[in-house]
């Protein structure tokens, strides 16, 4: 039973795969050059446009050439989001020195080297960086006092 629900699988992801394929290359291929190719040709028209302000044919094209464009570089980024995911997760899996290198700069963006004390000094201390940071905190995060009203 178990082999013939893979073979099924197998056989539907099997079809699915030229479609697949078709649908990539006709959103992702070549698609910085698309953008490039985009973002010149609505310079060009606003460089018309710029010249016959009134045409409304001008208005809606620029417009149209606007939407075409915000939609392309939304599929650019989703692509390239995509294959940095893709990267990433292959060579963390690895345990490489991609992911340390990857904690270590996490790790340097997260930590605090200096601080100013509430006397106007700069320290470096990390003693004194957890002082000041704790008394800063603490102050923030002081009970409210319950007013009385005045009769």
């Amino acid at each position: 039973m178990y082999i013939a629900l893979r073979f099924v699988l197998y056989k539907r992801l099997k079809i699915l795969k030229g479609p697949l394929k078709q649908l990539n290359k006709l959103y992702f291929s070549h698609i910085s050059k698309r953008v490039a190719r985009v973002e010149a040709v609505l310079e060009q028209h606003q460089t018309i446009l710029h010249n016959d302000r009134d045409n409304t044919y001008l208005l809606t094209r620029d417009k149209q050439l606007r939407l075409d464009l915000v939609n392309l570089k939304s599929t650019e980024k989703m692509f390239y989001a995509q294959k940095l995911n893709c990267n990433f997760f292959k060579e963390f899996d690895r345990g490489t020195n991609f992911f340390h290198t990857l904690m270590s700069q996490k790790n340097k963006r997260n930590f605090i080297s200096t601080i100013q004390c509430s006397n106007g000094f700069i320290t470096t201390s990390v003693d004194e960086v957890g002082e000041v940071l704790l008394d800063f905190i603490s102050s923030l995060w002081v009970p409210k006092r319950i007013l009385s009203p005045l009769i």
